[in-house]
């Protein structure tokens, strides 16, 4: 079974544009499980508490996930692997990394449904893909404009901290100050 948790931590400090592509980038997912007669559970939540509970519904042998770089995700992945160890659930956190040769000893899977689990059979309620408006942040909903002025503009967005990056930096300052407070 697939699961994709909105982690409002993420949310909370991500712009608009990087929003809108996640879930222009999920409502393609959706659509692919679905064409190969499957569906990817959409939640809305904490990841340790929605992968804890899912895992312990379904009574999972083992959890996968693709790990992040960012110093937001490696923490959480670190709070989902301590709620997998504590329920007693193996896990597998595996390289987000696109293969940049094809592996000719590597054979496709002849058979993709065999592969997939239908929430539906297993119990589990999965939610919509949630339009960028219902997620209640602050984002910018102003359709992207065509051009060069434009495209400057979205590339002094993504550089100056005003995207996912800011997780990390947010993260790192709030650290610092944790410390800094601690010392006084």
């Amino acid at each position: 079974m697939s699961l994709f948790v909105l982690d409002e931590a993420i949310l909370s400090r991500a712009d608009g544009l990087g929003v809108a592509f996640m879930l222009g980038s999920l409502r393609a997912l959706r659509d692919w499980y679905q064409h190969h007669g499957s569906d990817i559970v959409i939640r809305h939540g904490d990841p340790t508490d929605v992968v804890g509970c899912i895992a312990e519904a379904i009574d999972a042998d083992r959890v996968v996930w693709n790990s992040d770089h960012s110093r937001l995700a490696r923490g959480r992945d670190r709070a989902v692997r301590r709620e997998l160890t504590r329920i007693g659930v193996a896990y597998t956190s595996v390289a987000s990394e696109r293969p940049t040769e094809t592996d000719a000893a590597a054979a496709p899977f002849p058979d993709v449904e065999a592969y997939l689990a239908d929430p539906n059979a297993l119990g589990i309620e999965t939610g919509t893909v949630p339009r960028l408006s219902a997620l209640g942040g602050a984002y910018d909903s102003a359709p992207l404009a065509v051009g060069t002025a434009s495209a400057r503009k979205q590339l002094r967005a993504l550089s100056n901290g005003t995207t996912y990056r800011e997780c990390d930096d947010s993260g790192i300052n709030a650290t610092q100050r944790e410390t800094a407070g601690s010392q006084v």
